[in-house]
């Protein structure tokens, strides 16, 4: 957001464990335009202080029992003029003014000023966002808040510039219709020299609730900043709206910059016991500066847990958590929460960097090299890929490595104040190319990866029991062609073929599960030729030929097994796609195609085809061609394509997409891993000049999950996982895709076959 002025508030956790952040009472005269949102001067001569509540245990916090703790804190983006300012943040009792809890910082680099910013009163997420009013659309409205809590007016909408404009006017457009937030009673403003001038005011008549109020100067003037009150609305109601508020005489509307993040942040600490006692009550927030000014931020309050666990967790599943993040490298598993600034340990290893720097589980990271944790963004795509705790901490460990740096600094809350925790880093170069034959890291986390998956393989035969995990450490270990494995793999084979002599076997979600099946069958043959399951492989497919049904679009297509199809008929593609894969590689070994025929016509219609303005991937169904849960079911189908030779296409269409959007690769339908794998491997497969480069995105993800001398460790994604598996499954996917590019496997593009004979 550009900018949100007086209490502002927005929602950012289901859950409350991130409570809703609020800005530094101020007028406009008394902001900072800066870089994507708006600052708040602090001074000498101008101490800022505002009430603040504690909001009550939310149900999941009441759940969880245990005791809690706060952190409050504002960004600080440098000082308003030369030389340094030491800013001081304290939280004291209303009654008495006396402060209960203080930090300090000392800030020294000048503030960067935007070229504009917006301010408001407050604005309704979504539907009411305060941008809005700036985007030259009138169909779109900014909107005082309502959902959450109503904010009372009066309510303001305004500009602030960087410097003065030279402008002939102003204009605000009400929202369309006779619709509530519109001004009966209102003011226009515009400030000159340091000055509010009044352009208009008074009380809008009757029947003209939606026609354009424009005020023309009667020359150019040099303008600061504008601003709307509305005192009033005409329903009576105490909203705000405005659909555009128009700056006149330049270029409207300017660029949007990019926003710029925190150089520093001020937190204190408002211990347990004291929490427990002002939870539900108000107490005063301080800030002054010693030296220089500085330019704050909004004010957040993130309440804590003293030992998070588990019972926190949202479970994605196309949510945004709580949940788990695996720091392998680091020692530590963590609570991940969006739109935390905090981040705070769950779980420290015994013998970790973490253990040995003298963290515990409940301590709360601040800060990584001296950068404050910015607000922890989970929405799947871009968003986590940049600005997620995980990507932060991950590439903070890579660029340490690149810069031959032994050790990482982490800032955490100890006694109230921020401390330095200096961790030894546990590994000695960063990751090159991700490939195991020219990157010694990946060939080490690769030796790592088959360490644990042979270690982890049951009496059995299975991994963990499951025909997903055991079919994809079987092909890890078949991918190194050492013959070494050649006994674990059978064994896995065997267990399947005993565990699932019918195809009926496999369960209400069969097809998935026999999915999976078939691939291994096809891939140990291929390596084998071991006839014993080749009757599998035509069972396999009679069987969920057999249990297609007529979609809602007249075409036949396939649900999770054979009892029907989901959601009205319309069913959904992903484990088709995972069946079609398996059809292609055992029509390798002998077996015909029916599958592939019978599906086309419902596949051809999920695809949104870019010949009709479509993006190119695969869609859920027919009604539904999302650009957000693509990643697996788009790759799988791509390798389908490329195994057959066939449709190249819908292929082309799919991979290239998959590479320009490849930071949904976690949130991918209908789990988050392996699917992400999968997509991978179709980039290696099907588009191999796009592997190399989108899995190097990721070294930052590898660095920091990686355990030496274990493997990865587990963090959720954002769809499915972890009802998948967890380590199990992460380290019997991610061997596979290290030794993709070999193409020592069919799946990974070998032409050989026999090699195990």
């Amino acid at each position: 957001m550009r900018g949100l002025y007086v209490l502002s508030l927005i929602t950012l956790c289901s859950y409350g464990h991130v409570l809703p952040s609020e800005n530094w009472p101020a007028d406009a005269q008394a902001t900072w335009p800066l870089p994507g949102t708006l600052g708040f001067p602090l001074t000498q001569d101008r101490p800022r202080s505002i009430p603040l509540t504690i909001p009550e245990l939310g149900d999941k916090e009441k759940e969880a029992g245990g005791a809690w703790r706060m952190v409050v804190s504002t960004d600080l983006y440098g000082t308003t003029s030369a030389g340094s300012a030491e800013v001081t943040l304290e939280a004291a009792d209303p009654a008495t003014g006396q402060a209960f809890a203080s930090a300090t910082t000392t800030v020294r680099q000048p503030a960067p000023r935007a070229t504009w910013a917006y301010f408001c009163s407050s604005e309704n997420p979504g539907d009411g966002n305060a941008l809005n009013a700036f985007d030259a659309n009138p169909k779109t409205i900014w909107h005082s808040r309502y959902a959450g809590g109503k904010v009372d007016g009066p309510h303001v909408i305004g500009i602030e510039f960087g410097k003065a404009q030279l402008l002939s006017g102003i204009r605000y457009t009400p929202r369309e219709g006779f619709g509530n937030g519109n001004p009966r009673d209102y003011r226009l403003e515009y400030r000159s020299k340091g000055q509010w001038l009044e352009a208009s005011a008074g009380t809008v008549a009757k029947g003209k609730e939606t026609t354009p109020l424009e005020v023309t100067f009667a020359e150019k003037t040099a303008v600061e900043a504008i601003r709307m009150t509305i005192l009033s609305d005409i329903t009576g109601g105490g909203f705000g709206a405005c659909a555009e508020l128009t700056p006149l005489g330049i270029t409207w509307p300017l660029p949007l910059e990019k926003p710029v993040l925190a150089r520093h942040r001020v937190s204190l600490e408002i211990p347990a016991e004291l929490l427990s006692k002002l939870t539900g009550k108000r107490y005063i927030l301080r800030a002054n500066t010693k030296g220089t000014g500085a330019v704050m931020g909004a004010i957040d309050q993130a309440r804590i847990h003293l030992a998070p666990s588990g019972k926190l967790y949202g479970r994605s599943n196309g949510g945004l958590g709580p949940d788990e993040l695996g720091a392998g490298l680091l020692g530590f598993d963590a609570l991940t929460e969006h739109q935390q600034k905090v981040l705070t340990l769950m779980k420290v290893r015994e013998g970790s960097p973490a253990a040995a720097a003298g963290l515990v589980a409940g301590d709360a990271i601040l800060s990584i090299s001296g950068v404050p944790l910015a607000p922890n963004d989970l929405n799947p795509g871009w968003e986590w890929f940049t600005h997620s705790h995980e990507a932060m901490l991950g590439r903070a460990t890579e660029a340490a490595l690149r810069g031959k740096q032994s050790q990482l600094v982490l800032g955490v809350l100890r006694d109230g104040k921020e401390t330095p925790i200096t961790l030894k880093l546990p590994r000695s170069r960063p990751f090159t190319t991700m490939d195991p034959r020219s990157d010694p890291e990946a060939a080490a986390l690769l030796a790592d990866q088959l360490q644990f998956t042979k270690t982890t393989q049951r009496a059995d035969g299975s991994w963990s029991g499951d025909i997903i995990r055991t079919c994809w450490a079987s092909l890890a270990l078949m991918a190194t062609r050492d013959a070494a494995h050649k006994e674990n793999v059978k064994r896995a084979v065997d267990w399947a073929m005993n565990k699932y002599p019918q195809p009926e076997k496999y369960g209400n979600l069969g097809f998935w599960s026999g999915a999976y099946a078939g691939i291994l069958y096809s891939e140990w043959y291929l390596a084998t030729g071991d006839e014993r399951v080749l009757p599998y492989l035509d069972a396999l497919r009679d069987w969920a030929f057999n249990g297609k049904h007529p979609s809602a679009w007249g075409v036949p297509a396939l649900g999770h097994g054979t009892d029907g199809l989901p959601y009205g008929e319309k069913a959904l593609v992903a484990p088709a796609c995972h069946l079609l894969v398996f059809e292609a590689l055992a029509m390798k070994c002998g077996m015909k195609s029916k599958l592939w025929e019978m599906l086309m016509p419902y596949m051809e219609m999920a695809w949104s085809d870019p010949k009709e303005g479509g993006h190119g991937a695969l869609g859920y169904n027919r009604s539904y061609k999302d650009t957000e849960e693509f990643w697996s079911r788009s790759g799988l189908f791509a390798m389908a394509c490329q195994l057959r030779g066939e449709r190249p296409d819908m292929r082309d269409a799919m991979t290239t997409f998959m590479e320009k959007n490849h930071a949904w690769l976690r949130n991918t339908h209908a789990y988050g891993e392996p699917g992400a794998g999968w997509g991978l491997l179709a980039l290696n497969l099907a588009r191999p000049s796009a592997f190399p480069q989108v899995l190097k995105e990721y070294t930052w993800s590898f660095s920091l999950a990686w355990q030496p001398g274990y493997g990865l460790h587990f963090t959720t994604p954002h769809m499915g996982a972890p009802y998948m598996g967890e380590e199990d499954l992460i380290n019997a996917v991610y061997p596979l895709v290290l030794q993709a590019s070999k193409k020592s496997l069919t799946l990974t593009g070998a032409k050989d076959r026999g090699w195990w004979k």
